[in-house]
């Protein structure tokens, strides 16, 4: 492929840009739209993610083992937490995190967040 000149790749770098810009004024009408027809109907992102309930995929509600509120892929908030931002559930394998921490001699109660 031959090699284009400077001034040849600003060109296109402008045109690109152009273009770009064409492509973001086009969806900015339909975004106002969606966001309206959310609003009127009381949609929220939230909503969005989750999966559609029907008759067909309505499980009854378990009366044991997990929670109601507990939904499979729910958030679990993070129960552990160190200086360099990993994180920990507190639930299933110690990560490594901990663990070198503990070897180390830290408690692993100084990890936890909010207590």
């Amino acid at each position: 492929m031959p090699r284009l000149s400077a001034e040849a790749l600003k060109a296109k770098i402008a045109a690109l840009q152009k273009q770009l810009v064409a492509a973001e004024n086009d969806k900015a009408p339909a975004i106002r739209k969606v966001r309206a027809l959310m609003k009127k109907l009381g949609v929220t992102v939230a909503d969005l993610a989750e999966k559609p309930t029907t008759q067909k995929n309505r499980k009854a509600t378990p009366k044991r083992g997990r929670k109601a509120a507990q939904k499979k892929g729910a958030k679990i908030p993070v129960k552990y937490r160190d200086d360099n931002g990993n994180t920990w559930t507190g639930r299933g394998k110690t990560p490594l995190w901990i663990v070198e921490a503990e070897r180390a001699g830290k408690n692993r109660d100084s990890f936890k967040v909010g207590g």
